[in-house]
């Protein structure tokens, strides 16, 4: 596995994955599978990384992150969570003690009506406390990256700017980007990496003025400019060509009648 390819470290010690990720967020790789000769083997790298440099984590044990980036895979931010499901007694060995320390005992085993899986009663009682009304600590949340410099994406505080939430810092870059991806899809139909194939066919210009475009800018940003009957996707405007085709009502023949004005009265 490389990974010295597909993950880029941070100042705090993350170590940010490029690569592919599950629909949970989670980093993967995909290599062949040398014993069945055809196909690949899908890998969690952050659970594979870990084992290697540790002892091998119980089947149905998830992998908690210290940093809280799902997409670090550096196993020092990496430590043994909750074992979501144990398996059925004889199949395999239970660990001596849950992920809080309490013994598994046949005591404290729960086996769930439905799935038929095994779980530490003390932890059940004690998240039932913790998300009841009366619990003190229910609504309480800890601050997340609230003394660090990068957003988990790359962007630099000090540049991008950022907002604090409950004590979490929340990146300026990362939420614009964010409702970006959600307007195109939202609006036109149109995935991000679309539209960032149209801004590299124009050369990041408009396509009618050639004005470069500024983006995060009020007047110079690129607009999607699509036809209101059949809501195809034309090209980028700037916001004045954009506006210019709208009051022409997208119409031809007055636009011609607007050279030809323009031509006739330039003296």
């Amino acid at each position: 596995m490389i990974i010295t390819d597909n993950a880029r470290e941070r100042d705090s010690g993350c170590l940010i994955w490029q690569g592919s990720l599950n629909k949970d967020g989670h980093p993967i790789w995909f290599e062949p599978d040398t014993e069945k000769g055809k196909g690949s083997k899908r890998t969690v790298v952050a659970r594979w990384l870990y084992e290697r440099d540790n002892e091998e984590l119980v089947k149905g044990q998830v992998l908690r992150r210290t940093c809280r980036n799902k997409r670090c895979v550096a196993p020092g931010h990496a430590s043994p969570g909750k074992v979501c499901r144990y398996q059925m007694p004889g199949v395999t060995v239970f660990p001596s003690h849950c992920v809080n320390g309490h013994a598994l005992i046949d005591e404290n085993l729960y086996q769930h009506p439905n799935r038929n899986a095994w779980e530490c009663r003390q932890c059940g009682g004690e998240s039932k406390k913790h998300n009841s009304p009366e619990h003190p600590l229910r609504d309480v949340r800890e601050p997340f990256r609230a003394t660090e410099t990068h957003c988990h994406n790359g962007h630099l505080y000090a540049d991008v700017g950022f907002s604090v939430d409950n004590g979490t810092r929340v990146c300026k870059a990362c939420r614009w980007l964010k409702a970006q991806k959600s307007a195109m899809l939202r609006l036109y139909g149109v995935p991000y990496d679309r539209y960032l194939a149209l801004l590299g066919e124009q050369e990041y210009r408009c396509w009618i003025c050639r004005v470069p475009f500024e983006m995060r800018s009020s007047n110079l940003s690129p607009h999607v400019d699509h036809c209101h009957d059949t809501r195809k996707v034309r090209g980028l405007l700037c916001r004045t060509c954009n506006l210019a085709l709208g009051h022409f009502k997208d119409d031809v023949g007055r636009l011609r009648a607007a050279i030809l004005y323009l031509t006739r009265r330039q003296d």
